[in-house]
């Protein structure tokens, strides 16, 4: 029910030219929810029709607690943003609107919620809907979990979850004092990676659900398939705002390593495959540098130690390779073979 400081959890779905998918994530949200639950729907100028689908399902619902607001293009980031200054839940979640909920969703993560006990809630996904958690009546379907507790300043329980590196906002629910006043960088993708380790240095309680209680859609819009030539600066950036971080807090040293070597190899791919090579332009080339001074290197494999030590050969090695290959490809395709 919802109390004096609002509801229990807010559920924020930036909607961006998603026509196609936003109905069937609205019915999904829709299955279990309770009145502990508001939804923020941020509509982020689309040009299609998903206001239109937006505003037909919930003329088929009776709700009172959902929030609609449009605005001009932004991104995601300030999308996001604006979904939490109008955010009054106690925890605060995302969905993707074209992705899907399982039916379980709320019946699983609510009980969670209200016993109070949790600075971040998290669990799994899936790419195929099909391995989407379905409980199944009349059987003893437990959910496998465990929790993570840091105290004392030691950070080693984190390391499993940097180590991983699987920084997805839609499978975390955050307590709000934990994301305070901290927002998504403006006018950068890969907000997840720039954002959400920082929220794990802030925690002391953590519940980890092996479940995969959401389904993420891979479809021609997303990130992963539309590579723009500022991705890999973003990653960079958030490998930048890591190293700053724990200059000043040594004890996070460790962990920090895992998601900023994390950053530099996919940094470094994302380069690859935009392209052609490693092209580090001269501030990547700084953050390397300085990222490799603060890391544990015990931790880190040799290979990459190198790779960080010596960027520019990287790159040059990288790029006549590249170059190599490009002109025999012209040449064979020249003569027809």
């Amino acid at each position: 029910m919802i109390n004096a400081s609002g509801y229990l959890l807010s559920i924020i779905i930036p909607a961006y030219n998603n026509a196609e998918f936003i109905t069937a994530t609205l019915a999904s949200i829709h299955q279990n929810i309770t009145d502990d639950v508001e939804i923020i729907i941020v509509n982020d100028g689309s040009t299609d029709l998903t206001e239109e689908r937006i505003k037909a399902f919930y003329r088929e619902q009776n709700c009172n607690n959902v929030k609609y607001i449009s605005h001009k293009n932004q991104g995601v980031a300030i999308t996001r943003n604006v979904g939490l200054t109008h955010a009054t839940g106690k925890y605060i979640g995302f969905v993707d609107s074209d992705d899907i909920v399982c039916p379980d969703y709320f019946t699983i993560l609510l009980p969670k919620l209200r016993a109070g006990k949790y600075d971040i809630v998290e669990f799994n996904l899936t790419r195929d809907i099909h391995n989407l958690y379905h409980h199944k009546p009349d059987t003893e379907d437990s959910l496998v979990q465990h929790e993570i507790i840091l105290t004392n300043d030691n950070y080693a329980p984190l390391i499993p979850t940097f180590r991983a590196g699987q920084w997805h906002l839609v499978t975390k629910i955050f307590h709000r004092d934990v994301i305070g006043m901290d927002r998504f960088e403006e006018y950068r993708r890969y907000e997840d990676v720039i954002f959400c380790p920082f929220q794990y240095f802030k925690c002391h309680t953590i519940l980890k659900i092996e479940q995969k209680l959401y389904f993420y859609r891979v479809n021609d819009k997303s990130i992963t398939e539309n590579i723009i030539d500022s991705d890999a600066d973003s990653i960079f950036f958030a490998m930048r705002k890591m190293y700053n971080h724990i200059n000043s807090n040594s004890a996070k040293r460790t962990v920090a390593t895992f998601m900023i070597i994390n950053c530099f190899l996919e940094g470094r791919k994302l380069l690859r495959k935009k392209k052609g090579y490693y092209r580090y332009s001269e501030s990547m080339l700084n953050d390397i540098q300085n990222a490799l001074a603060c890391c544990d290197t015990k931790i880190v494999k040799k290979k990459i130690i190198l790779k960080m030590k010596y960027p520019h050969i990287d790159r040059s090695v990288s790029e006549i390779r590249y170059k190599t290959i490009s002109a025999f490809k012209n040449l064979f395709f020249r003569k027809g073979f």
